[in-house]
């Protein structure tokens, strides 16, 4: 799990980055001016600390690849590009210690069809190296842990291979709002156009032409106050509210789990049809709301299965201020669900296409 999707540690010190930084290695991996269009320039978002966030701050914290952009529902077909997709969060120094801002940007870059094989063959020597258990569910990185210089020099080489500014196709945005005393998210997007970037128009949603969503974290028993929020699939707007969840019957109780359910289930929904704010909240609220309901989530109807661990255990389960579904809350790894689904489905995939030793 943890050789396709590959969360990276924390580095002592943000001078000296893991992998590397957005700056790349002598060639920008997001050029300027579609992040400042993104991140700075509306100025609608910062960390919950006083402090400004440079591009500079930006580190590659995780790497995810893919074999199609899961743009419809399914298996990836044959013949078309795979997908290269980094997150970056902003670290910063404080008592000696290194912590990511809770904002990132997640990149996505193409791999043309045709270098898929060498890309998954040089995906299995990194696992060589990295000599993770194939039974141990998503991670941090063993082998970046462990500041394996091999195994890193490898990966970077890998990722710089695609991972340019002229080659973005993606650029989406997940950040504290500015001057929200409460913990407040902003979700938006650009897609590559051309030679240009245009707002991304968020599933679901897409019939008034939404391009950002927010959501508020309110009182009660966990509330996400969502603007243009969709109901998508039903049940899941009154997942989002606590109280209305507590004092709906049983058979909508059922159907608010199932729609948390089938938002984690890469076979039933992906990109194509879901809002920004269902995958972020999908893993505390299934938790939190099957324990009111008394479910066991291993018994809601339409949950994905798979011979790879799923487990997750970390904060994006447990803290409903973690919305964080691949990176870092702090100090602490935040893994979703739906990212744990998604990579045993690509596992899956690959293991199909490109049979291995």
């Amino acid at each position: 799990m943890s050789d396709v999707s590959i969360l990276l540690p924390l580095p002592r010190d943000p001078r000296v980055p893991i992998l590397t930084t957005i700056a790349g290695d002598g060639t920008a991996l997001v050029d300027r001016d579609p992040f400042a269009a993104l991140v700075t320039a509306p100025g609608d978002i910062a960390p919950k600390i006083d402090a400004a966030i440079r591009f500079e701050d930006f580190h590659v914290v995780a790497i995810r690849f893919d074999l199609c952009d899961r743009s419809t529902i399914g298996v990836c077909p044959g013949g078309v590009e795979g997908r290269l997709r980094l997150v970056l969060q902003p670290l910063y120094l404080t008592a000696g210690t290194t912590f990511a801002h809770d904002i990132a940007v997640h990149a996505f870059y193409p791999v043309p069809a045709r270098e898929l094989a060498a890309v998954v063959g040089e995906l299995r020597a990194l696992a060589g190296v990295q000599g993770a258990s194939p039974a141990a569910p998503l991670g941090v990185s063993a082998a970046a842990v462990a500041g394996n210089a091999a195994y890193l020099a490898r990966l970077r080489a890998l990722v710089l291979r695609y991972a340019r500014g002229t080659q973005l196709v993606r650029l989406t945005v997940i950040g504290q709002e500015a001057g929200s005393p409460a913990f407040a998210w902003i979700f938006r997007g650009l897609d590559r156009s051309g030679a240009a970037f245009v707002p991304l128009v968020i599933p679901v949603i897409e019939a008034i032409e939404a391009t950002e969503q927010t959501t508020q974290l309110t009182g009660g028993d966990t509330v996400y106050n969502t603007s243009r929020l969709a109901d998508a699939p039903s049940g899941f707007a009154l997942a989002t509210n606590g109280p209305r969840f507590a004092a709906a019957t049983p058979d909508q109780r059922a159907a608010a789990l199932e729609a948390l359910t089938a938002i984690q289930n890469p076979l039933v929904h992906d990109t194509a049809d879901t809002q920004c704010v269902a995958c972020h909240v999908a893993t505390y609220l299934a938790a939190r709301r099957a324990t009111t309901s008394a479910t066991a989530l291993a018994t809601i109807h339409g949950r994905f299965a798979s011979s790879h661990d799923l487990t997750v255990a970390t904060i994006a389960g447990t803290d409903p201020r973690v919305v964080r579904a691949f990176g870092w809350a702090g100090r602490s790894p935040a893994i979703s669900q739906r990212v744990a689904n998604e990579t045993a489905e690509v596992l899956s995939e690959i293991e199909a296409r490109f049979p291995g030793p």
